[in-house]
């Protein structure tokens, strides 16, 4: 008999947290599951690790590709899914046992859910270090494609999908290294009518560490804005406000680019100003934006140039990542993109 749930987990280089993400789901109480550990061509122990829990457990299973990307390991473990949902869960990441339990419970009261997911905490390993959903705060439900296209509502490891939803929109686009889990609900949002149903109750625990993915700032940012502008292109326009919500969504991300790109300590901080007034150009509204532009342009007689230092040093502050150091290399697909 098929399992309820599929676990897709991409492995690269993940001997250090890798042990901790399998026993995550392992003791699970919901039983009726598969692990598929996709290992993106990895040098360290990672192979071992998984090989060993696959042997261990007849229910985890283990594929060795050449190193490819996440997406490319999430599509490889897909095409090998049995289960009618499917779960992401990120090497460095780890579930409570009570996770796919309670999030499959979801459907007693809403069965017309298809997007299920959790609350998470950010965690360093050690320590929790803060909600996502704080008490106050409403989760997301029903139909979120104008809030989704603001920004990614939902972190990888806490999603739960029909399979067949998945396999309609062909998976996940190997384009999209940094954000390819909010591309893949903004398909599926975009594409058929989604009903977004969450815990209040933090059942994922979402690893930071100086290997996070989303702390390379600007590449994350120069991907989501031509994965929104692409979005916005191909947005249906018999669906009232698809497209004007991507548009605003992109131009939110281009100053946000413009901002991260400024931070960059290898950028030039003469560029200030000019960076700062296109940033402003994009959101209208943030008046802090305009009025930073300008005192950054003054002439050095009147102070530009201590202007000028004051913003870059705080726009470096607010995008430095998390001082923690990171235990692996740099993925070897990151370092060739």
């Amino acid at each position: 008999m098929n399992p309820l749930v599929s676990v897709v987990i991409p492995a690269y280089n993940g001997d250090a947290f890798l042990r901790d993400a399998l026993r995550s789901v392992v003791r699970q109480t919901e039983t009726s599951w598969e692990a598929i550990v996709v290992d993106d061509g990895s040098i360290d122990t990672t192979p071992a690790i998984a090989r060993e829990a696959a042997a261990a457990h007849p229910r985890i299973h283990y594929v060795r590709q050449d190193n490819c990307g996440t997406q490319p390991a999430r599509n490889a473990a897909l095409a090998r899914a049995r289960g009618a949902w499917v779960a992401l869960l990120d090497q460095d990441d780890v579930w409570a046992p009570e996770k796919l339990e309670k999030q499959l419970a979801l459907l007693d009261r809403f069965p017309n859910a298809n997007l299920l997911f959790t609350n998470y905490t950010d965690w360093d390993g050690s320590n929790d270090l803060s909600l996502r959903y704080r008490p106050g705060r409403s989760l997301p439900a029903g139909d979120i494609t104008a809030e989704l296209a603001g920004s990614c509502l939902f972190q990888a490891s806490t999603v739960l999908v029909p399979r067949a939803l998945v396999s309609s929109v062909g998976g996940f686009d190997p384009a999209y290294h940094f954000s390819g889990d909010w591309h893949l609900w903004l398909k599926l949002a975009l594409r058929h009518s989604i009903e977004a149903r969450g815990t209040r109750e933090p059942l994922v625990r979402y690893r930071i560490w100086g290997g996070n993915e989303s702390l390379r700032a600007v590449r994350m940012h120069r991907e989501v804005v031509a994965m929104l502008e692409m979005l916005a292109e191909g947005a249906d326009a018999r669906r009232s406000g698809q497209a004007p919500a991507l548009r605003r969504s992109a131009r939110r991300a281009r100053a946000r680019l413009e901002l991260a790109e400024l931070a960059d300590p290898a950028t030039d901080d003469r560029s200030a100003p000019e960076r700062l007034w296109r940033a402003w150009r994009c959101r209208p509204s943030a008046v802090r934006l305009l009025l930073r532009a300008l005192l950054c342009a003054l002439p050095e007689a009147l102070g530009g140039r201590h202007f000028r230092r004051n913003v870059v040093a705080r726009l470096r502050r607010k995008h430095r990542p998390f001082a923690i150091p990171s235990p692996l290399p740099a993925s070897a697909h990151e370092e060739s993109a």
